[in-house]
């Protein structure tokens, strides 16, 4: 056994940075990743999949082929940084964690174990089967069925959360055969053992070859270390050098948030280990408390109201859809394409920390995405298709990190098969917004025909563009200003236009005093307005106004372009709102990011905070807005 790089001969170098690995260095990654292919190779017994996550601290001696490891990994470093000392990469930084962690006494190691599930089944060169396509190929699209990985880059998960890039397998298949290998991910250096020859960037802890061309697993168990030799059938991942900071809590939310639906319905069952003992198990008994818990971390922890509404917040009342959904059973429609698909549905009138968030899926019942709506108060939805059709269709939708449905993410298809892939999607969400809007017209109750009421209500949820015709993709973006105005050239601003009092408006709400009565409140109040430079200041002197700054704004494909300029250099908090049928409401944004400078900005609800304006410099933002639907941003907000 020895760790064996394979020579270049003639092929391209690889650096430190890998496409693969990059990809999923987010810490929701790993735990989503691992359950996802573990959940791929159930073993057909119907019993739920268990994965179990354990700290293990390794005597480095007992890391395969230390000694010998080091001296690859050196011999890696200085020819890396020979020629970037002072990489973006952090290069420097990645090489010396490395050798310090491979130099302490113990290396902190994550072992992720699955049971009830096949192994890694298959031999050392057969390309059909999960030991090859996890230890010998990366990249090959998967068969398309009720798999959640398509891509065949998840496998680079493990990779991007250790500080070694160095993994080991360990596994035991159902015919009794036990394997046990590491892989390792760095970069291409000069082989000290090979006359300085470079190498490829991979490589393994096996048995190579006499001529040093190709390796084989170990497969003889007695070769196996006994700390890594798997007694029942299944595999454990070992991930070394792992980071330890809050790991526990950063892998369980990860998992409760993706993997809600496939726990609540018996799938998956989640551990954690210590010292070899079970310290936490979630299972579809605790679910809702485990939600409930970690909801509460987030908070205790000060993360804002509005992220955690759209994280784990959510998910809370997504998994009560499932479980208590609005009258008893999901809505049903068959679209062309995927078949029969439901909406679940939860509702509490009185509730106001339901999202009003709807989340798709498709099997085997990972969250994929989930998205605002403004059609109905109080709810909270999922929307899944659990048919084979279906999710065959739609797992062809995604993207490697599978975190949305797009036409944009297919892969060789032609314009009319994409073109019909977003009327698919579109279909989708034209179902959930009709359940919507049945549901609160159900719901609406003493309604009046209140003229011209349209004119102070938000605007709806704007309906799927059905395409009726052209050469352009439906839905595509443009690059035309939208159609209003929001401000005039600071030279014509004299005094604020004056506001006609508006009507009073009655608004029926849902529940009452026990009379069947709603009640009626008086929306109608007066707005304090200060001319321009008197002593008077706005309630929040910090947020930019449109008397003194120009506002434009585009849609684009990436979200929003918004361009700010100002005649003088200001500075504050840009608020945005959107402007539906003569009134306007509240948007909440994902992110912001400056075109000039590429820096990303703070954001906070529906604020982009600390934006500095020179004179008359145009300053160009793009501006991505939580909402399934296009908007009309405009400056200000409430």
């Amino acid at each position: 056994m020895d760790w064996f790089f394979p020579l270049l001969n003639g092929g391209e170098e690889q650096g430190l940075n890998e496409s693969g690995v990059q990809q999923f260095k987010r810490p929701e990654s790993l735990g989503r990743e691992t359950c996802q292919n573990i959940g791929d190779v159930r073993d057909g017994s119907g019993k739920p999949t268990i994965a179990e996550f354990e700290l293990v601290q390794l005597p480095r001696d007992e890391f395969p082929g230390r000694e010998k490891f080091v001296n690859y990994f050196t011999a890696c470093k200085e020819y890396v940084l020979q020629g970037l000392p002072d990489g973006t990469g952090n290069e420097k930084d990645f090489f010396e964690n490395g050798l310090k962690a491979l130099n302490s006494a113990a290396i902190p190691v994550l072992r992720i174990g699955d049971y009830n599930t096949t192994g890694l089944v298959g031999g050392d060169n057969d390309r059909t089967n999960p030991f090859f396509r996890l230890l010998k190929q990366q990249g090959a699209s998967s068969a398309q069925g009720v798999g959640g990985g398509t891509f065949g880059i998840g496998q680079r998960a493990p990779f991007a959360h250790s500080a070694l890039r160095t993994v080991m397998y360990s596994t035991k298949t159902i015919s009794g055969d036990r394997v046990f290998i590491a892989k390792s991910l760095l970069a291409s250096f000069p082989h000290p053992d090979m006359d300085d020859e470079i190498t490829q960037a991979k490589g393994w802890w096996c048995i190579p070859s006499g001529d040093k061309k190709s390796w084989e697993a170990i497969r003889d168990e007695t070769a196996i270390p006994s700390r890594f030799r798997r007694e029942q059938v299944g595999t454990d991942l070992w991930i070394t050098g792992f980071d330890t900071d809050n790991w526990e809590q950063k892998v369980r939310h990860s998992v409760l948030e993706h993997f809600f639906a496939a726990i609540q319905k018996g799938q998956i069952i989640i551990r954690f280990v210590e010292n070899s003992n079970i310290i936490k198990e979630i299972n579809a008994d605790n679910l809702e408390q485990e939600l409930f818990n970690a909801a509460n971390e987030l908070r205790a922890a000060k993360v804002p109201e509005s992220q955690i509404r759209k994280g784990l917040g959510s998910t809370l009342y997504f998994y009560k859809a499932l479980s208590d959904p609005y009258n008893g059973e999901p809505f049903a429609r068959i679209i062309p394409k995927i078949g029969e698909v439901k909406f679940y549905l939860y509702r509490e009138l009185k509730n106001s920390d339901l999202p009003e968030r709807w989340a798709t899926m498709r099997l085997p019942l990972i969250l994929v995405e989930s998205k605002g709506s403004t059609l109905l108060s109080n709810f909270a939805g999922v929307f899944i298709c659990d048919n084979d059709e279906g999710n065959k269709y739609l797992a062809q939708l995604e993207g490697a990190t599978h975190e949305s449905w797009s036409e944009k993410e297919t892969r060789n298809w032609s314009h009319a098969q994409m073109k019909e892939a977003k009327e698919v999607i579109n279909k989708i969400t034209a179902f959930v917004q009709d359940v919507l809007k049945e549901v609160r017209g159900e719901n609406m109750k003493d309604q009046e025909d209140i003229p011209d009421l349209g004119r102070y209500l938000p605007a709806e949820d704007d309906p799927i563009n059905d395409d009726q015709g052209g050469n352009e993709l439906s839905g595509e973006s443009t690059k035309v200003e939208t159609g209003e105005q929001r401000s005039r050239d600071v030279k014509l601003v004299l005094q604020p236009n004056k506001i006609a009092n508006r009507p009073t408006i009655p608004v029926v709400e849902e529940g009452g005093d026990g009379d069947g009565i709603p009640p009626v409140h008086d929306r109608t109040k007066k707005k304090k307005h200060t001319k321009p430079g008197t002593g008077d200041k706005p309630a929040d002197s910090k947020v930019l106004s449109k008397h003194n700054v120009r506002f434009r704004s585009f849609k684009v494909e990436q979200g929003y372009r918004v361009v700010l300029e100002s005649q003088t250099a200001v500075s504050g908090d840009l608020k945005l709102k959107a402007v539906g049928e003569g009134d306007d409401f509240p948007v909440e944004l994902s992110s912001a990011r400056d075109l000039s400078s590429g820096n990303d900005l703070q954001i906070k609800e529906n604020k982009i905070v600390d934006l500095e304006l020179e004179a008359s410099v145009k300053k160009s933002l793009l501006v991505v807005v939580d909402s399934d639907t296009d908007l009309c941003l405009a400056m200000g907000g409430r």
